[in-house]
């Protein structure tokens, strides 16, 4: 509990080991409300973990009957509800030993039978069903073979597994749970069930193997202990803590007083780091512990620098002005928000507000290994750009700030004939882009260094316009064609025009 409570915002939920399953009608064991109520007062789901004191022989010949299955699935229910419980875990490893394959292939199709119809029911009731499960490599191994991975990954909601005791206590010593056989296991997992309910196990725990001095064990089974526990016989004994870098796995050896050479492997805060990043590597729901209590307190702020997601920043950068039918680049920078590191792969969408709202345009862009992400856009109206990040596993969802890009009317103004005589009607016309009816134009003439307006009409539904006007006086005049501003569109003018006069 001192550990949870201390840590509580690392935990998703908790699990209790408090009953056993000993038939179909007897769920044994005692559940305490105290530890349930301090665990909700944390904002902590609370789903006992349920064993089972059944072989395979015995399991195989429950799970064949319809009324025991319904018997034990509406016992556990039951058990769920009565007792506020936020839903189950069920740890059935009995069922894998003794019996025939045979058994033990009945088994695997009909539990998941069962946990689907556990899990309908549970969700029923708005509570959840996890489901412990033993460590597989492969469809064919034949380690675990009662859990038939990918379906049973289908009807719960999630998927432990017990990535530990590759070295067991009745084996010879070594890493309990060796990094390359962890990732193996992760990784078939993750290829038949989704990946989002997966929880890789990590032991917290350490084997003490008595040994003929030759990595071999005597006949003597391992005894266990907590980390607490190996340091302090590795500090009473003197010894010197050694490191399997390929194992990510601490361990030691010492000669008891009797002359036996002993090998102790167990769990530190290297080895949990090292197994922490599959989580992330794999996309993995998060990591489950055999068992808290004793452990390498320095794990968790490890854990916790790593597993929280980190504040990001983005920026946001696109052209303050731009004429209508251009295409613009509007680019921005995802980045750690402490220490600046590029933040590579998100998922980065553009958004546009054009009248008081934001939404989504175009497709999604990922950043390149910089951290810079760019999106072409050619804008109609003035408006807003921002660009919003993705959470990622690493990562917090980030919102860049807005920035204003105003859109000028696009006008385009040339004379029919750029030379008229002296009472001979001149024909200025054009057009004003975005096309919009009733647009107001000015026709303006260059005076003494000063635009003067001298007439004004209006677009037709296509945005062209025409102006035709008479001069009686000889010379070269300028002019220019100019649509005001409006809260869609900047001021946008034409290129100058010269009409001379003969």
């Amino acid at each position: 509990m001192e550990s949870v409570s201390t840590n509580a915002d690392l935990w998703s939920e908790v699990s209790p080991f408090w009953y056993a399953v000993t038939d179909a009608a007897r769920i044994g064991g005692t559940g305490d409300p105290v530890v349930v109520s301090t665990l909700h007062e944390l904002g902590l789901p609370t789903l006992p973990t349920v064993t089972e004191t059944l072989d395979a022989p015995q399991m195989k010949a429950l799970l064949a009957s319809p009324s025991s299955r319904t018997t034990l699935r509406d016992g556990l229910v039951t058990l769920t509800t009565v007792n506020g419980y936020d839903g189950i875990d069920l740890d059935f490893e009995s069922m894998n030993f003794g019996g025939t394959a045979s058994d033990k292939s009945a088994i695997a199709a009909s539990y998941v039978t069962f946990l689907d119809d556990l899990h309908t029911a549970l969700h029923a009731r708005n509570k959840s069903l996890s489901v412990t499960v033993g460590p597989r490599t492969s469809t064919t191994d034949p380690n675990w073979a009662v859990f038939d991975y990918a379906r049973i990954g289908g009807v719960v909601d999630r998927f432990r597994i017990m990535t530990y005791d590759d070295h067991y206590r009745g084996g010879n010593p070594g890493a309990i749970a060796p990094l390359p056989w962890v990732e193996s296991v992760v990784k078939y997992a993750v290829s038949v069930v989704p990946r989002g309910k997966v929880q890789v196990g990590v032991p917290l725990y350490g084997y003490d193997w008595p040994t003929d001095g030759a990595h071999h064990s005597t006949s003597t089974a391992a005894s266990l202990s907590t980390f607490e526990q190996a340091e302090a016989l590795r500090i009473g004994v003197g010894a010197a803590r050694q490191y399997s870098a390929v194992d990510a796995a601490p361990y030691f050896t010492y000669i008891d007083i009797l002359g036996t050479t002993h090998e102790v492997w167990y769990n530190d805060e290297q080895s949990t780091r090292a197994k922490m990043t599959l989580v992330g590597k794999y996309g993995l729901k998060g990591m489950v512990f055999w068992h808290v209590a004793g452990e390498d307190v320095r794990q968790w702020p490890a854990i916790r620098a790593y597993a929280v997601q980190k504040s990001t920043t983005l920026t946001t950068s696109a052209p303050g002005l731009v004429t209508y039918g251009t295409t613009l680049a509007v680019t921005g920078k995802l980045t750690a928000t402490t220490g600046g590191a590029a933040v590579a792969g998100a998922t980065v969408h553009l958004q546009r507000n054009t009248g008081g709202s934001w939404s989504t345009v175009g497709s999604p862009a990922k950043t390149s290994s910089t951290g810079t992400v760019s999106f072409s856009y050619k804008p109609a109206v003035n408006g807003q750009f921002r660009l919003a990040a993705d959470p990622s596993w690493a990562y917090a969802g980030r919102t860049g700030a807005a920035v204003t890009t105003s859109v000028r009317w696009n006008v385009t103004a040339n004379f029919v004939h750029s030379t008229v005589r002296r009472g001979t009607a001149a024909v200025l016309e054009g057009s004003v882009g975005p096309a919009r009816a009733g647009t107001r134009v000015e026709r303006q003439r260059l005076v003494n260094g000063t635009w003067v307006l001298v007439a004004a009409t209006a677009t037709s539904s296509t945005g062209s316009y025409s102006f035709s006007f008479t001069w009686k006086t000889a010379g070269k005049f300028t002019y220019r064609v100019v649509a005001r501003g409006t809260s869609a569109n900047a001021t946008g003018s034409s290129p100058n025009r010269t009409l001379t006069v003969s």
